[in-house]
């Protein structure tokens, strides 16, 4: 008898980290979706990318320059 209840609780928390873990990737997914829709909806995304590229490189080169 206390194999089976043992089991059941087992069973249990299984299930809820299963489902929490679902839940979590369902959350991610709807997050990523979103963002990529604003992305796309962007009009100014390939000007706005290449600044943001430009503007690591120069923060890279000052940060290696001033070492």
């Amino acid at each position: 008898m206390e194999i089976i209840v043992i089991l059941i609780v087992v069973g249990c928390i299984a299930w809820v980290v299963w489902a929490v873990r679902r839940d979590k990737q369902a959350l991610d997914k709807e997050s990523l979706d979103r963002a990529w829709r604003k992305v796309l909806n962007d009009p100014h995304y390939m000007e706005r990318r290449r600044y943001e590229e430009r503007k690591q490189l120069e923060n890279a080169r000052f940060s290696a320059a001033n070492r």
